[in-house]
């Protein structure tokens, strides 16, 4: 089970994960720094997209140095920016170093960033539609995003 976004301390970075980014790093002339093994820790270990400031406090990393390293991961395609409301980027690992495929609920009012899994029958009639829109136009798809936004609870009442 993912930890949850309110621990006090974030775990270590499993062997696993820092031996599959390992490679993504070395093409784009990166190390795994204490800095950034901190940084993908915290986002390996949540439950949901997190914003900058909450890698800051989980990882105990300095500000500035948490936004070059995000910048410097989503480089490397092992970060995934989620584009939130108004400017409310949120990060998270990127799915082939999670190996988790989901999507995501947005608030447009709060902008929180919740995950959902999609069923298989969702999945298969992404797949089905995307593949015969763009089949004409022989462009070739690596991934799919597919966000949902309306208001959280919270913001409904």
């Amino acid at each position: 089970m993912k930890r949850s976004v309110n621990s006090a301390a974030a775990p270590p970075l499993s062997a696993s994960t820092a031996e599959a980014v390992l490679p993504a790093l070395a093409v784009h002339e990166l190390r795994l720094t204490a800095h950034r093994r901190a940084v993908l820790a915290v986002l390996d270990g949540a439950d949901r997209p997190l914003t900058t400031d909450e890698v800051v406090s989980l990882s105990g990393v300095p500000t500035s140095t948490v936004y070059r390293n995000l910048a410097e991961l989503v480089e490397a395609g092992v970060v995934d920016r989620v584009t939130g409301i108004g400017g409310g980027d949120r990060h998270e690992l990127a799915e082939p170093f999670s190996h988790h495929h989901h999507h995501h609920l947005v608030c447009t009012d709060c902008g929180l960033v919740t995950d959902f899994d999609p069923s298989r029958q969702l999945e298969k009639l992404i797949e089905r539609e995307v593949a015969a829109l763009l089949a004409a136009s022989g462009f070739e798809i690596t991934h799919h995003v597919f966000d949902v936004r309306g208001r959280c609870q919270d913001c409904q009442v």
